[in-house]
């Protein structure tokens, strides 16, 4: 039996790639599918979603191994473009211990006030996106436990 592997959390930002975003029934779809997958894989988590901007941020935690295949997979997926990991790294401990993935639909400035970073620009040649400003990574990942706190989350 193999040892297991430290708790790890990736944060990343991503927009949808639809013009019009995402509908209420993808998003319960793309819930549905992520709570399953995560169940399954260990993992634990919150989405933020701003329909307004199209903007998505999701913190995934869990063995590492893990978190970092499903990331991959997350980057590829269509339904996301312009992917970029805000934070990642061990974790002492899982900031959503009891949400295979927390939904929480959110107004872009508070999303943006939350995380601490300027909106994307659609470039593709870009790596990292021009203007993006993140908290240093405790800040961050203390902004979105408290963040989540005063949310109802969805699961």
């Amino acid at each position: 039996m193999l040892a297991p592997q430290p708790l790890h959390h990736i944060i990343y930002h991503s927009l949808a790639s639809s013009p019009a975003g995402m509908s209420a029934e993808a998003l319960a779809q793309l819930l549905r599918q992520a709570r399953a997958y995560n169940q399954a894989h260990l993992l634990t988590g919150l989405l933020l979603y701003a329909a307004d901007t199209h903007e998505f941020v999701q913190v995934l935690e869990g063995p590492r191994d893990e978190a970092e295949a499903l990331y991959t997979k997350i980057a590829r997926d269509p339904r996301h473009k312009h992917s970029f990991v805000l934070h990642q790294g061990p974790a002492t401990g899982r900031m959503f211990p009891d949400w295979r993935m927390g939904f929480v639909a959110t107004l872009t400035p508070t999303l943006r006030a939350t995380t601490g970073y300027f909106p994307l620009v659609d470039h593709p040649e870009h790596a990292r996106p021009p203007g993006l400003a993140v908290h240093a990574p405790e800040q961050l990942r203390r902004f979105l436990a408290e963040f989540a706190t005063t949310q109802a989350a969805d699961e």
